[in-house]
């Protein structure tokens, strides 16, 4: 017989909790799409059965997790020194460092120079800090291609110019 891994509370809890937020979210705002005829008819029926689904869902998480003990191991979790550690784990700093790549490229890069010239420059990027390639070159060649792949498919499959 296969073992069960031991599940996390304080995980499924908060899940469960940030899926409800997030259901209820959909609801309301879909609620608020005109109605033109009906509302079977009308562009907010889908995401308000969707959001519904999520929340019921993440209300079934929660409640499982608070079953197992959520609310007291999200008590021990957020305490200063489990915080702590966490923001100062290799982990948590290098997807810090990631975002900011992509917040550079997306609001410094995109836009102000040619799309193969700034995609290529956050690829050579993330390749070097990933450490994705042994040569530092390759990550430059394959960093180029990808950026002339990628513009160049939009511009001749789809006809839309990325600039």
């Amino acid at each position: 017989m296969q073992e069960q891994k031991p599940r996390n509370a304080a995980k499924d809890f908060a899940s469960g909790l940030l899926l409800v937020a997030l259901g209820v979210f959909i609801v309301v705002d879909a609620l608020h799409l005109k109605i033109y005829n009906t509302f079977i008819d009308a562009p907010g029926f889908f995401p308000t059965i969707v959001g519904s689904v999520i929340a019921v869902l993440g209300g079934i998480l929660a409640g499982i997790g608070f079953k197992l003990g959520g609310l007291r191991e999200l008590r021990e979790v957020l305490t200063g020194t489990y915080l702590k550690k966490f923001a100062t784990s290799e982990s948590t700093v290098r997807v810090v460092i990631l975002i900011a790549m992509m917040v550079i490229y997306i609001w410094v890069l995109l836009g102000r120079m040619h799309f193969i010239i700034s995609t290529s420059i956050y690829l050579i990027g993330n390749f070097l800090y990933l450490k994705a390639t042994k040569h530092w070159w390759l990550s430059v060649i394959i960093a180029v291609a990808t950026a002339a792949i990628v513009y160049y498919a939009f511009k001749l499959g789809f006809g839309i110019t990325m600039l």
